[in-house]
């Protein structure tokens, strides 16, 4: 899977969360962790070392969210 294509995996709330609309499983450099359906990410909140909110919102800041 290409970097962006993560994106399809959520949906941008206008409240600045990130919501998963598809399963799947988010692979870093220190873990593998399952992301469900309807799990919210706000900024700040970190899986698998990473803050999720925004590494998406800077994915979609050049790729289209």
């Amino acid at each position: 899977m290409d970097t962006h294509q993560i994106l399809g995996f959520f949906e941008h709330r206008t409240d600045g969360a990130w919501v998963c609309v598809k399963p799947f499983t988010l692979t870093t450099r220190s873990a593998s962790v399952d992301i469900q359906r309807g799990m919210r990410f706000d900024y700040g909140k970190r899986v698998g070392g990473v803050d999720l909110a925004e590494y998406l919102e800077r994915l979609g800041s050049q790729f289209g969210s």
